[in-house]
């Protein structure tokens, strides 16, 4: 499968992404197949859609990274651990990208600055960027991954107290625009040791069977459009009756009936055809 912008924009468009979006993504660029252009390509094609009103995020997270005490946090400069996607958003001109050690996003539009410099020093509170999204009526996309990459719901998760979480503090250093170097400190999510993993699919799921979420393909990836709200509304309810609601109640993650997941050492694809999923060593 060879995907162009044109060809990216148009199975976008068939999803339900409208201009005048405020649309966060997270993606995997080899599930759709081979992109011309790569992932500038796939931005490209999202921006288009988007047009000139609408406002493009991306996760530019950097929990793995930040684990390293050394660590310092440039947000012009230090890359995205979230594939090649989200750090196109990062590079973009006219990105701006919030301050945060392990969650700061990455942002292009009119509501990029509400966005980025919204909240304090966590990242899921509902005054946070993430939260922002909800509050602006922002929608979603997952393109070619599944429920678990959603990071939204971790606001949901920690709306009504941080549950089986603990709050603590990482300090690291931050290096500002003119170069030099300030300790910087962000409030963390822990999991406490009982904590089972999170189970985002069985949320995801249950509004797919609601019919609340548009599910389609582009171009070999399975793409889920989520609106925050009514994302809110459908899962508000159901954790205020079982705050384990979005947390793994067994052995497994619930698993999805749209398309195929596919297991890689980076995560879990959502996929048309396991055999279009694009390995550049082996073109």
């Amino acid at each position: 499968m060879v995907l162009t912008r044109d060809r990216l924009a148009a199975d976008l468009r068939r999803l339900g992404v409208q201009a005048g979006d405020l649309l966060m993504i997270h993606s995997s660029l080899r599930s759709l197949g081979f992109v011309v252009g790569g992932a500038a390509t796939v931005v490209d094609a999202l921006l288009d859609v988007l047009g000139p009103t609408g406002t493009l995020v991306g996760p530019s997270f950097n929990f793995e990274t930040a684990l390293d005490p050394d660590f310092v946090f440039d947000p012009c400069n230090t890359p995205s651990d979230m594939g090649a996607i989200a750090d196109e958003i990062r590079r973009r001109a006219g990105n701006q990208r919030s301050r945060h050690l392990t969650h700061s996003l990455s942002a292009i539009g009119p509501h990029a600055e509400t966005i980025v410099t919204a909240g304090g020093p966590t990242a899921w509170a509902a005054d946070d960027p993430l939260g922002t999204i909800f509050k602006l009526g922002g929608r979603f996309l997952l393109l070619g991954v599944t429920y678990q990459t959603f990071t939204a719901c971790h606001v949901l998760e920690v709306a009504f107290r941080p549950h089986r979480r603990t709050l603590d503090t990482l300090r690291r250093r931050l290096r500002r625009p003119n170069g030099s170097l300030v300790a910087f400190e962000n409030t963390v999510y822990l999991r406490d040791v009982n904590y089972p993993g999170y189970d985002f699919n069985r949320v995801g799921q249950a509004m797919e069977d609601a019919g609340i979420t548009a599910v389609a393909p582009v171009g070999n990836a399975i793409a889920r459009l989520i609106a925050a709200q009514p994302l809110r509304d459908f899962a508000t309810p159901r954790i205020r009756r079982d705050p384990d609601y979005l947390l793994q109640q067994g052995s497994a993650v619930t698993s999805l009936s749209r398309g195929i997941s596919v297991t890689l050492p980076g995560g879990v694809l959502a996929v048309v055809d396991p055999e279009a999923i694009y390995w550049p060593a082996r073109r």
